[in-house]
């Protein structure tokens, strides 16, 4: 088969392998996709919770203070017994999920690319060797 002239219907099969197999891939972008979204917005939610407790407990704390200072103004004697909490998150989940979800559709725009250029060479090939290697680049 070394050099023999690729004919149009070999040349459309080589076609099909490729659409199938962008086909197959997109199915599996889109499980992936999804199980990014059902992996991390659980996190993402809970981490938007945390940080709203943290502005209640800070809230809170500034109303607690202002209370100890009036008691002691009216000739209370009270401890200061606040409990410190300096957390503060440092990444945006929202935006840690964004920055997964916009790699996984750029990963998937590259994968799309190289299917469409295999696919516009595989039309131009001309021979069965030359069409056969280009899928097989494209599907490994």
């Amino acid at each position: 088969m070394n050099g023999e002239h690729i004919s149009d219907d070999q040349r459309k099969a080589f076609a099909d392998l490729i659409r199938e197999a962008e086909r197959r891939f997109e199915k599996d972008f889109d499980g992936y996709f999804d199980s990014i979204k059902r992996d991390l917005a659980p996190r993402v939610e809970a981490r938007s919770r945390t940080r709203n407790l943290f502005e209640a407990v800070r809230s809170l704390r500034t109303k607690l203070s202002d209370a100890l200072g009036q008691l002691r103004t009216m000739g209370y004697h009270v401890d200061d017994g606040m409990i410190a909490i300096d957390y503060e998150p440092q990444e945006n989940p929202k935006q840690e999920l964004e920055a997964i979800q916009q790699e996984a559709i750029e990963q998937r725009n590259v994968r799309r690319v190289k299917f469409r250029k295999a696919l516009f060479d595989v039309l131009s090939a001309q021979t069965v060797d030359e069409a056969r290697q280009l899928v097989e680049k494209v599907i490994a």
